[in-house]
């Protein structure tokens, strides 16, 4: 296990530098959104290395179905989502498209949920950006680079609050 989570960390650094954010972003990306589609979400390139979903929002103006696959951080009845979009300086647009209409779903492993989005706050944000960096250290690069505070969403598995 010590040894996975040494691989695990080299990615993270990997893929926390420029070269290597680009490199996910528009290669692995997109060939994991299509490992995702034909597997029915049970398997993807980068779940290989750290869990991956894809989140389904509802676009903020289109009103489109929109898939993206994210890394989360599995919380009990909660999952948690870091709005790093590589380290650039917007949040991603799946960050708006939950601002916009918190009822998501998610596919994790080839089962989909029906969740609530809220955006964390104080307390609540500084413990779980804790949380997220020791899982996956290249969100301080991201934050770094960005210039931004990274929101973290929270989706809940269970009904609104």
């Amino acid at each position: 296990m010590r040894l996975f989570r040494r691989f695990q960390l080299i990615i993270a650094h990997l893929s926390a530098t420029r070269p290597g954010a680009w490199f996910v972003r528009t290669c692995v990306q997109p060939l994991d959104r299509l490992v995702l589609q034909l597997t029915g979400g049970r398997m993807g390139i980068v779940s290989f290395v750290y869990p991956t979903l894809t989140l389904i929002t509802t676009g903020a103006r289109s009103g489109a179905q929109r898939r993206t696959p994210l890394l989360f951080l599995p919380d009990g009845n909660r999952i948690v989502l870091v709005a790093s979009n590589f380290g650039r300086n917007r949040h991603p647009d799946w960050y708006y498209n939950m601002r916009a209409n918190p009822q998501v779903q998610v596919n994790i492993y080839g089962h989909t949920f029906t969740c609530w989005a809220r955006e964390a706050t104080g307390i609540e944000y500084l413990e779980l950006w804790e949380r997220a960096v020791r899982y996956y250290p290249g969100f301080v690069a991201y934050a770094r680079r960005a210039g931004r505070t990274i929101p973290i969403m929270v989706l809940d598995i269970n009904t609104p609050t």
